[in-house]
């Protein structure tokens, strides 16, 4: 898979890859209010995804901020490598994350999880 048909989104606790191109959904339905950032809109959409799926309750408030950019590239890196070892089956996945420096979730010493294919 191209690496440019995943946009990715830093969120406050996570990396999101998200596959834009040949997906049911556009990225640009997911911001249906102009004064929403689109990382609010694909945090959003995240949570709810995984909260409807009964994949995970995530509490926005309980995660652990994690602001530093060095560690959102190596989750970036780490999905990139992980799609290229498992490539995507149309329509899913929806999105890859790694969580960031959440203790709760099994991140390892780097502070990165494991990438989820949700």
């Amino acid at each position: 898979m191209e690496k440019s048909l995943v946009s990715y989104f830093i969120l406050d606790w996570a990396m999101v890859g998200m596959i834009d191109e040949g997906s049911c959904m556009a990225l640009s339905e997911l911001k249906k209010k102009d004064d929403v950032t689109m990382e609010e809109a694909v945090e959003r959409y995240v949570i709810g995804y995984m909260s409807f799926w009964r994949i995970a309750f995530i509490k926005k408030e309980r995660m652990n901020r994690c602001s530093d950019p060095v560690m959102a590239e190596k989750g970036r890196k780490r999905i990139e490598q992980y799609i290229e070892a498992h490539p995507p089956v149309s329509p899913l996945p929806k999105f890859y994350i790694i969580f960031l420096n959440q203790p709760e979730v099994g991140c390892d010493a780097d502070g990165l999880s494991d990438v989820f294919c949700v």
